[in-house]
């Protein structure tokens, strides 16, 4: 795989500009006004400081509230929220060759593979909203993608942090009924849902043993508000 022959000395700017990789045009049909997205940079004195260039990545099972959490946390830092989700959803909406293939592992419940993820991810994390720090939200998803986001910073040694939204499964079976309800999403039925609980289940244990005491876990079973206190302490010792 493509993945696996990234050199330690590797940079975003190196990855976008290596005349190999244009060839593959894996840059090409996604630009950054293809998507919209959280967390525009607009300096403000008030607004908390992060010590050094930080990627908080969001590890939980869907309906875990990784989207509400993650943007929460964006507008604080005044940092990028990426949402791979979301990428992928508005690359189906407009029916482009990378989303009709996206579909049919989305609407199944199962992982995206790594080379889809990668067109995207690449180009979005070099633009400027991302150079305090980001906040990813569904990916990395296998420590092969994580290994990926190591590779990706390793020339500006940005600080990781992964932040685990621990959810019961009766509670997010619950969540997913509601949510269903009020919501008009293909990937969102009940059935896909266990489907993807199983999937995130199966490669939790080895993200969380491959980032070791980079993890925070966080009781996501209760509110918004009492989930967002506790991320909001895990990350003070992130502050200038």
């Amino acid at each position: 795989m493509f993945i696996s022959k990234i050199s330690s000395g590797f940079s975003v700017n190196n990855y976008r500009n290596n005349v190999s990789f244009q060839r593959r045009g894996m840059l090409s049909p996604l630009k950054a006004d293809t998507f919209s997205f959280s967390g525009k940079v607009q300096e403000k004195s008030n607004e908390p400081q992060l010590k050094e260039k930080t990627i908080y990545i969001f590890l939980g099972p869907p309906a875990s509230g990784k989207g509400t959490q993650a943007e929460k946390l964006a507008k604080k830092l005044n940092i990028a929220h990426i949402s791979t989700g979301d990428l992928l959803r508005e690359e189906v909406k407009n029916e482009t060759k990378l989303g009709l293939e996206a579909r049919e592992y989305m609407n199944s419940g199962r992982l995206v593979p790594t080379e889809l993820f990668e067109r995207i991810l690449v180009d979005r994390i070099s633009q400027k909203d991302c150079q305090k720090g980001y906040i990813l939200d569904g990916f990395p998803r296998t420590e092969e993608q994580a290994r990926m986001i190591d590779e990706l910073n390793s020339e500006e040694n940005a600080k990781i942090k992964v932040i685990q939204l621990v959810v019961d499964e009766d509670k997010l079976i619950e969540r997913m009924t509601a949510r269903a309800k009020y919501q008009n999403r293909e990937d969102d039925t009940v059935d896909k849902l266990r489907t993807r609980i199983v999937v995130y289940n199966g490669v939790k244990d080895t993200l969380v043993n491959y980032y070791g005491d980079k993890v925070v876990p966080i009781d996501a079973n209760l509110d918004i508000s009492a989930v967002q206190s506790q991320i909001n302490e895990s990350i003070e010792e992130d502050l200038a």
